[in-house]
C-alpha cells in the first residue's frame, strides 16, 4: 500500500513540472510574438540660421519688344522674295516684291489725266483773264465772265482729283515692294514666290524685334508693395535689378528693369501683371520663351533656413519631423516663405535650434524612433546626385 502511494505523489510531481515548463513556454512565445521596433535609420540637419536675401522668385515668359505680322497692302502675285526664315533683316529691307503690272499702267493711266486737266486748266485760266479784262471794258456782259471764272475753278478742281489718284497709284506701285518696318528677326513661315496676296488680308511673314526683349510676369498685390520700396544689397531699387532663371537652370547674364506695369490689378487673380525690359544683343533670350524672375527685397537678419526635400505636406499644411533628445520625432507645422536655393526661408514654427530630419521621412510616424547621420548644406548636392542616378 505504501509503494501504492508513493507511486501517486511521483506522478502528482512530474505532472506539476510539466505544467510549469509549458506555462514559461507559452509566456516565451509572446514575447517573440512582440519584439521591440527597430530605429529608423535617417538623415539630419540642423536648422540653419543666417542673415539671407529675400529673393522673390516669379515665373516669367519671354517677349518681343516689337512684333507685327507683315500684311499685304495690294493684291496680286509674289513675284520676289528675298530672305531666309530665321534671319535677322534690317529696317528698310526689301522682303517681297508683288506683281507690279498692274499698278503700273494704273499709275501711267494717272499721270495721263493728270497731264490732260493740267491743260484743260491752262486754257480755261487763259479764258478767265481775257473774260475778266473785257468785263472790265465793259465789253463782255459780268455772266459771260463768271462762267470763265467758274470753269477755271472746275479744271483746277480736276486738277486736285487726277493728282490724287496719282498719288494712290504712286503708293500702291511702291507697296508691290515690301519692306521690313524695323530691324528684327522674321519667322519660318513666310509665304513663298507663287503665292497671291490679297490686299489687306493676306499675311506674309511675323517680324520681332528682340533686341532688348520683355519678359512678362506676374505679382500678388503685397509683393507688389513690398518690392516697389525694396533695395537690393548694393542700394539699388529691387525692381530696377531683376534677374531671370532659364529652363536649363542657367542664370541670365543681364540684368533687368521694370519697363511696363499694367494699369490695376486683375479681377479674376488679384495680381498684377509687369513687363521687364531685358537687353538681348546675343539674341539668346526667343519669344516664348520660359524664364523664372528673380527680384531681391532687402535681407532678412537671422532668417531660418531649411532644407526643401526636408518638408512633408500634409492636407494643404507644411510639416518637419525635429528629433528630441530621446532620439524621437515630433512632428511639426511650419510655414514656409521664399525659396532660397534649394532651401525654404521659415517664417513660424521654428526657433532655429531644431534638428530635423532631411531624408527618410518616408518611413516615420509621430514619435518613431530615428538614427541619425547629420548632414551639412554641402551634402545637399551630393544627395541630390545620388538620388537622380537610382
Amino acid at each position: 500500500m505504501f509503494d501504492f502511494i508513493g507511486s501517486c505523489k511521483a506522478k502528482k510531481t512530474v505532472a506539476a513540472a510539466l505544467a510549469l515548463g509549458l506555462m514559461m513556454g507559452i509566456a516565451g512565445c509572446g514575447k517573440n510574438e512582440q519584439p521591440q521596433a527597430a530605429a529608423v535609420a535617417v538623415k539630419s540637419m540642423q536648422v540653419i540660421k543666417r542673415d539671407t536675401p529675400m529673393v522673390y522668385d516669379y515665373t516669367g515668359f519671354v517677349e518681343a519688344q516689337q512684333e507685327m505680322n507683315l500684311v499685304s497692302q495690294v493684291s496680286g502675285q509674289i513675284t520676289g522674295k528675298y530672305f531666309n526664315g530665321g534671319e535677322t533683316v534690317q529696317a528698310g529691307q526689301v522682303l517681297y516684291s508683288i506683281d507690279p503690272r498692274t499698278y503700273q499702267a494704273n499709275m501711267l493711266n494717272a499721270q495721263a489725266n493728270l497731264a490732260n486737266a493740267k491743260a484743260t486748266l491752262a486754257n480755261a485760266a487763259m479764258d478767265a483773264e481775257r473774260y475778266t479784262r473785257l468785263y472790265e471794258q465793259s465789253a463782255v456782259s459780268k455772266q459771260t465772265m463768271d462762267n470763265a471764272i467758274m470753269q477755271r475753278d472746275q479744271a483746277q478742281a480736276s486738277v486736285n482729283a487726277m493728282e490724287a489718284l496719282l498719288r494712290n497709284a504712286e503708293i500702291d506701285m511702291q507697296e508691290t515692294s515690301v519692306v521690313a518696318p524695323f530691324t528684327g528677326r522674321i519667322d519660318t513661315t513666310a509665304l513663298e514666290v507663287g503665292n497671291y496676296a490679297t490686299a489687306g488680308q493676306t499675311v506674309l511673314a511675323t517680324i520681332s524685334n528682340t533686341n532688348p526683349v520683355f519678359v512678362k510676369f506676374s505679382v500678388a498685390e503685397p509683393e507688389y508693395l513690398k518690392l516697389s520700396s525694396a533695395h537690393d544689397n548694393n542700394g539699388q531699387a529691387s525692381l530696377e535689378n531683376l534677374s531671370i532663371i532659364l529652363s536649363d537652370g542657367s542664370t541670365y547674364e543681364l540684368k533687368g528693369k521694370v519697363a511696363e506695369v499694367n494699369r490695376g490689378i486683375s479681377d479674376n487673380t488679384g495680381t498684377l501683371t509687369i513687363r521687364a525690359l531685358f537687353d538681348n544683343p546675343q539674341r539668346k533670350l526667343l519669344p516664348g520663351m520660359f524664364a523664372h524672375v528673380q527680384a531681391i527685397g532687402g535681407v532678412r537678419e537671422n532668417a531660418l533656413l531649411i532644407p526643401q526635400r526636408a518638408v512633408v505636406e500634409l492636407m494643404y499644411k507644411k510639416f518637419v519631423y525635429v528629433i528630441g533628445d530621446d532620439s524621437k520625432v515630433n512632428m511639426k507645422e511650419i510655414t514656409v516663405g521664399p525659396i532660397v536655393g534649394r532651401m525654404y526661408m521659415v517664417e513660424s514654427g521654428l526657433e532655429g535650434s531644431e534638428n530635423i530630419v532631411v531624408e527618410g521621412t518616408g518611413k516615420l510616424r509621430q514619435g518613431s524612433q530615428v538614427t541619425a547621420e547629420p548632414m551639412t548644406e554641402a551634402d545637399l548636392n551630393t544627395a541630390e546626385t545620388q538620388d537622380k542616378q537610382q
